[in-house]
């Protein structure tokens, strides 16, 4: 299986996301709970408001741009623009909930998520506007609360979806997924990177101030106005493919090894080749959960195929091994999983993508035990068939394939 990233390409926003709610259903749904009439139109006039803007692309570039020379006018600007975009961005998904089949809408997993978009959509559309370093950490808090808040989200949407998959038309169900999670990701990159700019500013203020990191932070309400720092946030300029590989390498036979009852160490090994020093502008944490997600497989299908083998011929790996070719341009950068566990089944390739395909939904079940998910690297949940569906939504949002 190979991968496809666009050096410097702008988000996705793909528009199937109001096609395909529309789609759905001609009715509503009452999502609002006890509200009264009049308070459901008051909330629907506000949200049509935003709803009516359109979210503002971002590309990677942008935001390692923004994140040099950072002064503390840029720092607030930046916070000003995460917090109007993010209440556009929630207003747009919460419409697409309110056109679900009434049967859909009342599902009780995907009523949870409705509600936590709806508050922070209140919560942010009211944030008050900021204007110092002190509006800056509180809105910081905010975030990184609705950020803990919403790691609740992937399980509840695919519980809600699996729930939904024989009530619901499988391609219309499948473009709704989709888009709340493009949207998701647009949301955690933009809160993410800004509070990650904001500590970097911090501590580098702290420093440059001379202070202890028990002392208060009334010296830190203003920053000099010479005072500026050189960060890039969650994103890398120079990200290390080959690193990546090695480091997924290792945490997948971990994995696999613990999932199989494989003894520590006998997990297939992972040959990488081709353009090892490569290196690209990405976010290395969405760029490793898709490797990770890819070796993983690879690694269970070799071990399952292969299981008989494990010991035979005496010294070195018993399983063969797993090869990632790099190859890189100018503009791309591909890497390619190749391995000898015998493919995905024929029956299997044209759901390989589908978040609500009866054979997907039956597992997606299983996120009823999972609290919360992020979507990240090595988190423990089980093997739901949301891995690579969600592997190829985060490639895709950054322009690749």
């Amino acid at each position: 299986m190979s991968l496809l990233f666009c050096r410097g390409k702008t988000e996705v926003q793909s528009m199937a996301c109001k096609r395909a709610a529309h789609n759905l259903a001609a009715h509503t749904t009452n999502l609002l709970g006890g509200r009264t009439l009049q308070q459901k139109f008051y909330e629907n006039r506000i949200l049509d408001r935003y709803t009516a803007q359109e979210a503002k692309k971002v590309s990677l570039r942008q935001l390692v741009l923004f994140g040099r020379q950072l002064t503390g006018d840029k720092l607030i600007a930046s916070a000003n623009y995460v917090r109007t975009e993010l209440p556009v961005r929630l207003a747009h998904r919460i419409s697409d909930f309110q056109y679900l089949p009434y049967i859909a809408g009342t599902n009780p997993h995907l009523r949870t998520v409705y509600e936590l978009y709806w508050r922070a959509f209140d919560e942010f559309r009211k944030f008050p506007v900021v204007k110092t370093l002190d509006d800056n950490r509180r809105f910081c808090d905010t975030m990184r609360r609705n950020l803990l808040e919403h790691s609740r989200v992937i399980p509840q949407l695919g519980v809600g979806v699996a729930e939904c998959a024989s009530l619901v038309a499988q391609d219309d169900m499948d473009a709704f997924m989709h888009q709340m999670l493009v949207s998701r990701i647009s949301r955690r990159t933009l809160s993410e990177q800004h509070i990650e700019l904001s500590e970097q500013f911090d501590g580098a203020l702290r420093a440059h101030l001379g202070l202890r990191a028990d002392e208060g932070v009334d010296q830190m309400r203003q920053a000099p106005s010479d005072f500026a720092t050189q960060h890039t946030g969650i994103v890398s300029a120079n990200c290390s493919v080959a690193q990546v590989v090695h480091d997924c390498a290792e945490r997948a036979g971990g994995a696999v090894e613990e999932a199989c009852g494989l003894p520590a160490g006998t997990a297939p090994h992972v040959v990488v080749m081709g353009h090892t020093d490569a290196t690209f502008m990405c976010i290395p944490g969405h760029f490793a959960y898709i490797v990770h997600e890819l070796l993983r497989n690879a690694m269970g299908h070799v071990v399952r195929r292969y299981t008989g083998r494990l010991g035979e011929g005496g010294a070195g790996p018993a399983f063969p091994p797993i090869s990632v070719t790099v190859c890189s341009s100018r503009s791309d950068v591909v890497v390619r999983v190749s391995d000898e566990g015998g493919g995905i089944a024929a029956s299997e390739l044209p759901h390989v993508w589908s978040f609500t395909h009866p054979l997907k939904a039956q597992r997606l079940h299983d996120l009823h035990a999972v609290r919360r998910m992020e979507a990240r690297m090595g988190e423990d949940a089980p093997p739901a068939g949301f891995g690579l569906p969600m592997s190829r939504v985060y490639a895709e949002y950054w322009g690749g394939s």
